[in-house]
């Protein structure tokens, strides 16, 4: 789990193409910034919340969303630029 969230880790390239889209929206950007800056689930944007499920990042717990693993919420903790 060390290397694992950094860009020379096993998942690197395939995080690297979801922080791309992530940087060209805004909104999912902030979306998922509240998500990953939270140890437990929170409530976001119904539609930032279906965009990021649907890319496998997230997942519901009732009506708030959190990471859908670890190894995101650390990888975007420290890629995520503000």
């Amino acid at each position: 789990m060390k290397v694992a969230p950094t860009d020379e880790g096993l998942f690197g390239d395939f995080l690297y193409h979801y922080l791309l889209v992530l940087e060209d929206d805004k909104f999912l950007k902030t979306a998922m910034q509240q998500v990953i800056q939270s140890d437990v689930p929170v409530k976001i944007d119904s539609v930032q919340a279906f965009k990021l499920r649907s890319m496998g990042l997230i997942e519901s717990k009732g009506n708030e969303v959190q990471s859908l693993c670890n190894l995101y919420r650390l990888y975007f903790q420290e890629h995520l630029s503000d």
